[in-house]
């Protein structure tokens, strides 16, 4: 039985799917659950502001700068361009950090319900970053793809700030790209823009301090690993692994441009995956040893629905896990495999099948109406997880086109509110003009992937109610949407960034855009056709929109698809000219990278660091009993078991096991995670799983009411059918917070069991 899912969204809040964009190639196409180690991270108190030194990789605040000549230059050598043309050896170094944030009693990012908040973890949350640099122009550009809904524009900002103050001229606004993979099942309060954090209850400093840390931390990693290597590419179509959510306002655009795009890609979604093969090499060989991989494909991460409670990384999540444990990545060693799969123009992307229907189109998900208790919420991310894993392994493999020529990078930012459109980008309709940032009735329908208010529908274009605006100034510039809230004239700040960034990344023939919104289909071609236009004289032939990177702004629709006012058109924030604005403004900063000139900004971003007026509340206190602080309890403490995993269990069961638990808050246990299945080995106890492993859940649950001190916490691992006979243990890891403010770490060990 199909059935739809429900989502439903607070009006104020009104800001549901952060949907990533990026675009694979312009060009025509020519699991195993074992555990490893975790990338280590010190243990220290998230209300600390200070950075995790990234241990594992070698690499520490003293020593992390690279010696080389060339790792402190970000400038051309002066060698011509033409020199560098045809040239394969870069420097690539890849680095993997934990960034997730406080996994109970907080929203979770994505789907706007201040009902759904965290109750502990199904996969952690990861920062995987690419430093690039071309030894022949000396020049370099970061990649980093995190499982964040979003990458908000402070945490762009913080980050920035961070990596100038340990790399001074090295790693700037120009060659550093933060990008979402947006999963829905992330954790929120990280934006310092107030439309972003109305439903998680406000800002959470805790969680802001472990993603901004954390991207810094996979930096570091990238950085200390540079060495010589080549990059291969390769792509190709995966097909039902996306459907266009809003196939309505799709079939607005020209005919002769969607049946160009279909017969290009086979259907009204970009369906194809771009994969980058990066090898480690002497620097005269163009083959060696495979050290990372980085996807893009176009899905949205909403596999998982709004009815979960578990941190996950969604399919983009899942697929990397898959990737690097198929390489056998030990987060542990210095340079482990990493495998990263970016977001792709998704705006109007879901990797559910879309059921059409009038008025309401719906999806199903892999797992809705099956009889299988296995396959549950949870299991629709692994089955799109191993879709995209299964496509991106096989086009790695074959990878055999080397990337050729300099790396080089720009960026530029632009005062989104004001930007005067050349009429070259508005398809013959004259010279326009952007809007004061608002968005419009239909985003309260909210998307496909879920019905947020009941009995609102999309497609609500002004005059279909009584032509009654908020803002009658603002009215006329933003054409068919009728004004729900008018986000860029609130006070004392806009509630949504409006100085935002366009910049484009060179590596040989490849261009990346990293865009701060999420771009629909045809919007994604478009401007993937722009910049390649730009860039044609260098020699670049492919494109990829990387999209939710260094700032979010919402959505980015045709001017054609706006008419229909869908979910879509509804949050793009600054009128139906939004897209030829982009296409503007990535222009503008393709042509300064050909020319070698800098792009002059248009406006300043707002640091609003120091305005965070709403906090997400801290936790008062833990107890092991109903009295207010452990010291007070007699005969209870931290880590009693509550309920014993069984004797003896099988391949293919569950083992569950309760503990007497504390917050999770006052310690996120970055890269050592809150529980390790243990198997005995002789007179030791080897760890064969953790807490960002998909066969284990990890789930916190306060009892005695919403002011009680005490909490439980359930840690359930799925055996499976690979799993060798022994003897096991579970072990959860915690810590305590006391009346006085003191948090004491602990640990707690389950009876063991045996597997047969």
């Amino acid at each position: 039985m199909r059935r739809a899912l429900a989502l439903p969204l607070v009006t104020a809040a009104a800001l549901h799917c952060g949907d990533s964009t990026t675009t694979s190639d312009s060009a025509s196409d020519s699991a195993t659950t074992t555990a490893n180690n975790p990338t280590s991270e010190p243990t220290t108190a998230t209300t600390s502001a200070t950075e995790p030194t990234p241990t594992t990789s070698g690499v520490s605040a003293s020593d992390s700068a690279d010696t080389s000549a060339s790792a402190t230059s970000d400038t051309s050598t002066g060698t011509p361009q033409g020199a560098c043309a045809d040239d394969p050896h870069y420097r690539v170094g890849a680095g993997i950090a934990d960034v997730t944030g406080p996994v109970a009693e907080l929203v979770m990012m994505g789907y706007s319900m201040p009902e759904q908040k965290a109750e502990g973890i199904s996969t952690r949350l990861w920062a995987r970053a690419f430093v690039v640099e071309s030894p022949c122009n000396g020049k370099r550009v970061v990649f980093v793809s995190a499982d964040l809904g979003q990458v908000f524009q402070g945490v762009h900002l913080e980050v920035l700030k961070r990596l100038a103050a340990k790399y001074p001229g090295v790693y700037t606004q120009g060659n550093v790209a933060l990008s979402a993979t947006h999963t829905h099942s992330g954790l929120g309060g990280f934006s310092h823009y107030t439309m972003f954090n109305l439903a998680v209850g406000g800002f959470d400093p805790d969680n802001f301090e472990a993603v901004v840390s954390g991207i810094v931390a996979a930096i570091d990693r990238a950085h200390a690993n540079l060495g010589d290597a080549v990059i291969k590419i390769n792509s190709g179509p995966l097909q039902d692994a996306n459907w266009n959510r809003s196939p309505q306002a799709y079939a607005g655009n020209p005919a002769d441009e969607r049946a160009a795009h279909e017969a290009e890609f086979d259907r009204n979604t970009n369906t194809r995956m771009t994969v980058l093969r990066f090898e480690r090499s002497d620097g005269v060989a163009t083959d060696g040893p495979p050290i990372g991989a980085l996807t893009w494909f176009s899905s949205h991460a909403t596999s998982v629905s709004n009815q979960n409670r578990l941190v996950s990384g969604d399919h983009k999540g899942l697929a990397s896990y898959y990737f690097e444990r198929s390489m056998a990545a030990d987060y542990s060693a210095k340079e482990p495999f990493v495998a990263a799969f970016a977001q792709s123009d998704a705006g109007d992307v879901s990797p559910n099948e879309v059921i059409l229907g009038e008025p309401v189109n719906t999806v199903l998900r892999p797992c809705d109406g099956s009889p299988d208790p296995e396959c549950d919420d949870l299991a629709n991310a692994a089955v799109h997880g191993d879709l995209q894993y299964a496509r991106a392994r096989q086009l790695f493999d074959d990878a055999s086109e080397l990337l050729r020529g300099p790396v080089d990078a720009r960026a530029a930012f632009f005062d989104m509110e004001n930007v005067a459109v050349d009429p070259i980008y508005t398809h013959g309709a004259g010279p326009q003009q952007t809007c004061k940032a608002a968005i419009g009735f239909s985003i309260a329908a909210g998307a496909e992937d879920g019905v947020a208010v009941s009995f609102i529908e999309e497609g609500i274009v002004y005059g279909d109610l009584p032509k009654v605006t908020l803002v009658p100034e603002d009215q006329t510039c933003h054409a068919e949407k009728t004004i729900l809230l008018p986000v860029g004239r609130m006070l004392p700040h806009p509630w949504s960034p409006t100085v935002l960034p366009a910049q484009v990344l060179r590596i040989g023939g490849l261009a990346v855009l990293p865009a701060p919104f999420e771009v629909t289909t045809i919007s994604g071609a478009r401007l993937r056709a722009t910049v390649l236009a730009s860039l044609a004289d260098l020699g670049v032939t492919r494109a990829v929109v990387a999209g939710l990177s260094n700032g979010y702004s919402s959505y980015v629709t045709t001017r054609e698809e706006y008419k229909a006012q869908h979910y879509e058109g509804a949050f793009t924030q600054f009128g139906p000219w939004t897209l030829a604005a982009w296409q503007q403004n990535f222009a503008t900063v393709a042509d300064a990278l050909q020319a070698d000139l800098d792009p002059p900004d248009t406006g300043t971003p707002k640091d609003l660091s120091d305005a965070q007026l709403v906090n997400t509340p801290p936790v008062i206190a833990d107890s092991p009993c109903p009295l207010p602080d452990a010291i007070l309890c007699i005969g209870e403490k931290f880590g009693d078991v509550v309920q014993a995993p069984p004797a003896a269990a099988k391949p293919g069961e569950h083992v569950s096991v309760r503990f007497r638990g504390a917050h999770p808050r006052n310690d996120l246990r970055t890269g050592t995670g809150f529980l390790e299945v243990q198997r005995q080995d002789g007179d030791q106890w080897q760890t064969v799983a953790h807490d960002w492993d998909p066969e284990t859940t990890f789930r916190w649950q306060r009892t005695g009411g919403p002011l009680s001190p005490t909490s439980e916490v359930t840690i359930d691992w799925r055996i499976a059918k690979d799993t060798a006979p022994g003897t096991y243990r579970i072990v959860y890891h915690g810590d305590a917070k006391s009346l006085l403010a003191v948090i004491t770490p602990f640990s707690a060990t389950s009876p063991s069991f045996t597997v047969q």
